[in-house]
């Protein structure tokens, strides 16, 4: 993979709808260069799939983080419990973790009735096997850095809101089959919802003006890349200076993204570092300790070797 790939790549994650002729004129080669280049990343995995960024919060959601610890499981068992988590419809991300825990998930839910009642199905599942359990409470500020791990600065920030949006059950299907693939055509949407192609392009510009569609973006097989994903998670000090916090994580070159907590009894910020091995990964942790020094404690670290479960909208919001 080349620079132009990596400019492709950077491109792709900040709008996977980029139509291939400003796609092109973006990266400097033609349109045709452009079809092929990512018809190769797809066929060599690097990228995953293209999916649209739904705000669950516009629909009444919120994003709650859990991480699980099994005991006396055996490969057999455990896979079984993996695919339990990744068909969960109120599941979002899910990843196999190696530390402390076993897997690391989000779990979507209306409120903290709704949450429970999912952390209930989900213990009573893993039955005499659970062994410890984290939950964490809304995030209460995200960033993310997509285009960081790729080399080049252009930053998202999440979209924070909580004034939940009116949509209807075409307007849910809509988002739903940009969630499977955010290049579908307005005119394929249009033939299965019986509607014309300027009503559904109507539809969506809608959805992105009131904020229920974040962005559009690709998924990426960063171990392709030679990467793997490690969660560092940080306990903050009174003496904590935030805005030199967040100046260091939005500046560092391998940090991608970060969640603050409110109140979490163990850690109150989740970062994420795509690091070539351990020894990288090191190097980050000195980093943190140099310029943080007291501000803050390293409560754990953990490394993500598989994912189980994209970090998409599941089919729970859509139903």
């Amino acid at each position: 993979m080349d620079k132009k790939d990596q400019k492709i790549l950077a491109e792709l994650v900040l709008n996977s709808r980029i139509p291939f002729n400003q796609l092109a004129k973006k990266v400097g080669v033609s349109k045709e260069v452009v079809a092929y280049r990512i018809k190769r990343l797809v066929e060599n995995k690097i990228i995953d799939r293209f999916n649209a960024i739904v705000n669950i919060e516009k629909l009444g959601f919120n994003r709650n983080g859990c991480w699980i610890q099994f005991k006396g499981v055996d490969s057999t068992q455990e896979r079984k419990l993996f695919n339990y988590l990744k068909n969960h419809k109120f599941i979002t991300y899910a990843g196999i973790v190696v530390g402390k825990w076993n897997v690391a998930l989000d779990i979507i839910s209306k409120d903290k009735y709704h949450l429970k009642k999912i952390i209930e199905e989900i213990i009573s599942e893993i039955g005499p096997n659970l062994g410890d359990y984290g939950i964490t409470n809304n995030t209460t500020e995200s960033e993310i850095f997509p285009t960081k791990v790729l080399g080049f600065s252009s930053e998202f920030k999440s979209i924070e809101s909580k004034e939940k949006a009116k949509i209807d059950n075409k307007d849910k299907f809509i988002l739903k089959k940009l969630v499977e693939n955010s290049k579908i055509e307005y005119v394929e949407l249009a033939s299965i919802l019986n509607l014309s192609a300027n009503a559904v392009k109507y539809r969506i510009k809608r959805l992105e003006n009131i904020g229920v569609i974040s962005s559009y973006t690709i998924s990426i097989n960063f171990d392709k890349l030679g990467l793997e994903l490690y969660a560092i998670q940080i306990k903050l000090n009174s003496v904590l200076n935030e805005q030199k916090l967040k100046n260091f994580l939005r500046n560092h070159p391998k940090i991608s993204f970060f969640y603050k907590y409110l109140g979490h009894q163990n850690w109150d910020i989740d970062i994420g570092v795509y690091a070539k091995n351990s020894s990288d990964l090191r190097n980050v942790i000195l980093d943190i300790r140099n310029e943080l020094g007291t501000m803050i404690k390293i409560e754990d670290i953990f490394s993500n070797v598989e994912i189980l479960k994209p970090d998409v909208a599941p089919e729970g919001v859509f139903t």
